[in-house]
């Protein structure tokens, strides 16, 4: 689902979220390992030297949306990456589905920022699923 998301693969991303709500452990599942991608690519993109104006001039960049209808929310986008980068209390009031639903298309968005190649991609994600299972 990950690699659909990054890739844009519509048909795939859709398939797959129409069978995650049908299997609980996909769902317990899918919420470590998507935190675990999120933080991997925002500290790589923004752990040296990453500032406030360098996120939001990232997350301000005109850009393909996931969801045109519902927009993106870019504080609430702001304030998951910095939370990764170390700042407490900007997330409290952000629901669980907004939570999933951002770090889902910012991760898209970063993962295209950085140019991962497919190898890149799946390295990463196949890095998290180990670390999330061993935990």
């Amino acid at each position: 689902m990950l690699r659909a998301a990054a890739r844009r693969d519509n048909p795939g991303f859709e398939h797959y979220r129409e069978h995650m709500n049908q299997e609980p452990q996909e769902q317990e599942r899918l919420y470590p390992l998507l935190f675990e991608v999120f933080r991997v690519v925002v500290e790589w993109r923004f752990a040296e030297g990453g500032t406030v104006e360098q996120i939001r001039a990232f997350l301000r960049q005109p850009r393909l949306l996931f969801w045109p209808d519902q927009g993106f929310a870019t504080d609430d986008a702001e304030a998951l990456i910095r939370s990764v980068l170390g700042e407490r209390g900007l997330v409290d009031g952000i629901s669980t589905g907004d939570v999933v639903t951002l770090r889902l298309q910012t991760f898209a968005y970063l993962v295209e920022d950085l140019g991962l190649s497919d190898q890149e991609l799946d390295a990463l994600i196949a890095g998290c699923e180990e670390l999330v299972a061993g935990q």
